[in-house]
């Protein structure tokens, strides 16, 4: 242990102080009055920044923008807010729902200024909206802020009526604009949502604070991981009472599967209710679809005249969109598809060969299962890139047709790519063992590598961006351990090689000119904390004129060759900088600019001088402070360094596939449903935290059910009824239970069994009703109460 110390202990804690103090130099501090802000790139011209301010104040008075200047980043952003007043207005204009008291009939009604005092909490300000309802109804005031007939902005040219900020955002002129977090309510949910790992997570204040569909994902979630208990429990017993005999392990795949397939079923049709339920208490049960749906920003085409509204608008042929669907897209698709299979034939084949050999030992054959599983999650994170391109290049005018195709894209791939080498070893090796281990590697490996991914990838994007963890830190950072330690052994091999005659009286090796004099040596640099000499760094001279050192006004600027003379003079070593003589040991440096801390070491930022006694005629130079002096970051400055939330698209898709391998080969691993459980309930908490410290605040957005998924879902119900079926055949279960069976008379059997099974989910989905009796009580009440308002 001493010896490894010695080594490596003095590095890793160095390493751990270097990193930290680039941490050390952020003080966040709160920002206040400032719901939404709008970032813009360090290029924008002050012309773009007046005309934006200009338009939003003139078309939307309501609003309050402050401009300011983030510190470090030097970039310009706008700090949006409101007043109460305006806020009621605003939820009356784009029809928000609201509590109303239950003298007046409770329930949910729109919010109606007329009427306010009927509402729940209208006296109080801070209680009657929410953060997340109080950024919705700016978001959409900013969202319908239309550009006039003839509106240009340099190179853009507005349609007239065109949403204005959108338009911004795509172009790029807008760099960001999303709301910011309240720490106060983020400081409740980390305890009661992200710590509080068993109990029940509590899906209205997530509501409140990130919207219906995030609350509507969590709470799916939460619906699915309490489902999973069953087939988990079921199958843990299962598994155990397996290991008896042959017959036991027959009759236990087959019942197994056969409760797999109904217990999806019974769980897909439960979840309706249920969410029927949220739907209802969140207010979006009815939301009545948009008819007149706005078009998406980046949809691009040929000016004409709406037949719809009259205006101007852009036109994309839809035998356009077909063309490159059918000669790229699906190529492409398919291309990748091939990867794909040469990928798992070559893992596969790379597992024969592992197995032939005897003389490795027996964990051996999981490296090509590892290797598999680690190709798997790589090509999907490849092709969802991809599939984001050539969907955006279909050029979908709308975002829910965007959506869809997107989902259907993803789906696709992730099937083939997630189940094809399972298919491959099940149906067409017909090697059981082989699939329960394949499947039980892809399963844990995977889920183990997206909540490392999960939790890293939003951290590392932060501090990147902050310039904490930059890859230029990392790279300094072993330059500097790998040139020290190269720098003692060299000294050493060189002690043990040449005689003191080629050493200094101090024994610091000396370099020789071709004259023979002796060069004199130069002003060493500070890296990451060490002292090193300008040969070692190969420092120019003109990347030492780049390093920023912030000097008061009493210390001239020297030239890098008059500091080297200066240094010859001086019998002092390795000195960073010079010193004169007499000064003010309190006022010889200041701290650094905060524009330069992107680019230099916090330990050059912050000098001070420590003279010692009896040392007075004698310039002084010292080594830099442990902690640099800290730089206070406001809450939007942080905030916007910070990764934005893709939607919830990527976390139903890993869900989705975590079913299949629940459900699709329930008769060749029992234990998937008891490593699922195991991960979903650290996959709940892991995705609470990111989105509550290591991402942007998404805005709230209202949605009635989960979407596509429910669908896809209910698909994967029915294909595994037929994977098992057929399973349950090729492996023969079905002749070692009943061997009087002749081969006709089993795949008769088989066939009856599969269509039991089909006929079994439509009785189920049939018998539930997707609307619990209640709530359709109570929107039978609210419709009556909507045609007694329109009679008076």
């Amino acid at each position: 242990t001493s010896v490894c110390d010695k080594l490596f202990g003095k590095p890793l804690l160095q390493a751990r102080h270097f990193i930290m103090s680039r941490k050390s130099w952020l003080k966040m501090v709160p920002t206040e009055n400032c719901d939404i802000l709008m970032t813009f790139p360090d290029t924008i011209d002050d012309h773009t920044l007046l005309w934006l301010l200009n338009q939003i104040r003139v078309g939307i008075p309501q609003v309050s923008i402050q401009v300011r200047q983030h510190k470090h980043s030097q970039a310009n952003a706008f700090f949006i807010t409101t007043t109460f007043e305006n806020l009621l207005r605003g939820a009356e204009q784009m029809g928000m729902h609201k509590n109303v008291k239950p003298q007046f009939g409770g329930g949910m009604r729109r919010f109606s200024c007329e009427e306010d005092n009927i509402y729940e909490n209208i006296e109080s300000e801070l209680c009657f909206f929410t953060s997340q309802e109080r950024q919705s109804i700016i978001k959409y005031w900013l969202d319908n802020l239309r550009a006039k007939q003839g509106e240009v902005l340099h190179n853009i040219h507005f349609l007239e009526g065109q949403p204005i900020i959108p338009e911004l955002i795509a172009r790029g002129v807008i760099q960001q604009m999303f709301p910011l977090h309240e720490q106060r309510i983020l400081n409740q949910l980390m305890t009661s949502w992200v710590q509080a790992v068993c109990e029940r997570q509590p899906l209205d204040d997530i509501c409140d604070y990130f919207g219906v569909k995030i609350a509507m994902y969590f709470a799916w979630l939460g619906f699915y991981t309490n489902s999973m208990l069953y087939p988990a429990v079921i199958g843990f017993l299962l598994w155990i009472l397996a290991e008896a005999d042959q017959t036991s392990q027959d009759i236990c795949c087959v019942v197994f599967a056969l409760f797999n397939v109904v217990w999806a079923t019974l769980f897909l049709e439960r979840w309706k209710r249920r969410e029927a339920e949220l739907a209802y208490r969140w207010g979006t049960l009815d939301t009545p679809t948009e008819s007149l749906e706005e078009p998406r920003p980046q949809f691009r085409g040929v000016k004409r005249c709406s037949p719809i509204t009259g205006c101007e608008e852009f036109y994309y042929p839809p035998w356009k969109r077909a063309l490159f669907r059918w000669l790229v897209s699906l190529p492409i698709c398919l291309l990748c598809l091939c990867f794909v299979f040469l990928a798992m034939l070559l893992c596969l084949e790379l597992q024969e060969v592992v197995m032939e050999i005897q003389e490795l030992p027996s964990i051996t054959r999981f490296i090509p299962k590892i290797l598999l599983a680690m190709t798997v999650t790589v090509c999907d994170e490849v092709y969802k890139k991809i599939a984001y391109w050539l969907n955006d290049m279909e050029n979908y005018r709308l975002q829910s047709a965007y959506e869809n195709n997107l989902i259907i894209k993803m789906v696709f791939f992730e099937f083939i790519n997630s189940y094809l080498s399972l298919f491959y070893i099940g149906f067409y090796l017909k090697d059981m063992e082989r699939l329960k281990e394949m499947l039980a590697t892809l399963l844990i490996f995977r889920q183990f590598l997206q909540n490392i991914k999960e939790v890293l990838q939003p951290y590392l994007y932060e501090q990147n961006k902050l310039g904490v963890f930059t890859p230029k830190v990392l790279w300094e950072l072993l330059q500097a351990i790998v040139l020290k330690y190269g720098r003692l052994a060299l000294g050493k091999a060189q002690a043990s090689m040449t005689s003191y005659s080629f050493l200094s009286p101090r024994g610091i090796p000396v370099s020789h000119s071709a004259n023979g004099n002796p060069e004199p040596k130069r002003r060493g640099d500070l890296k990451a904390g060490f002292r090193l000499t300008e040969e070692e760094w190969d420092m120019t001279d003109s990347a030492m004129k780049q390093r920023k050192v912030s000097f008061t006004e009493k210390v001239d600027y020297q030239d890098v060759t008059t500091d080297t003379q200066a240094a010859d003079d001086s019998s002092l070593e390795d000195s960073p900088t010079l010193v004169e003589e007499g000064m003010d040991p309190s006022s010889i440096f200041d701290s650094c600019d905060e524009d330069s801390d992107y680019e230099v070491l916090p330990q050059v930022c912050a000098l001070r001088r420590n003279v010692g006694e009896g040392n007075d005629d004698k310039k002084s130079w010292i080594d830099p402070p442990e902690e640099p002096k800290a730089v206070t970051l406001t809450q939007a400055e942080i905030e916007s360094c910070m990764q934005t939330y893709e939607d919830t698209l990527q976390d139903y898709q890993e869900m989705f596939i975590q079913f299949g391998y629940v459900v699709l080969f329930s008769s060749a691993f029992p234990l998937a449903a008891m490593c699922a459980l195991i991960n979903n309930i650290i996959e709940i908490r892991s995705d609470a935290l990111k989105l509550c410290t290591g991402l942007q605040r998404p805005f709230g957005q209202r949605v009635e059910n989960i979407g596509q998924w429910q669908t896809a879902m209910e698909a994967m119900g029915l294909i595994a009824i037929i994977v098992n079926c057929y399973l349950i055949g090729q492996c023969g279960q079905l002749q070692r239970l009943f061997p009087w069976l002749s081969p006709e008379m089993t795949i008769i059997s088989i066939v009856l069994l599969e269509h039991f099974a089909i006929l079994l989910k439509y009785i189920i989905h049939v018998a539930i009703p997707d609307i619990p009796g209640w709530v359709a009580e109570e929107m039978a009440k609210l419709e009556y109460r909507r045609r007694e308002a329109f009679k008076v």
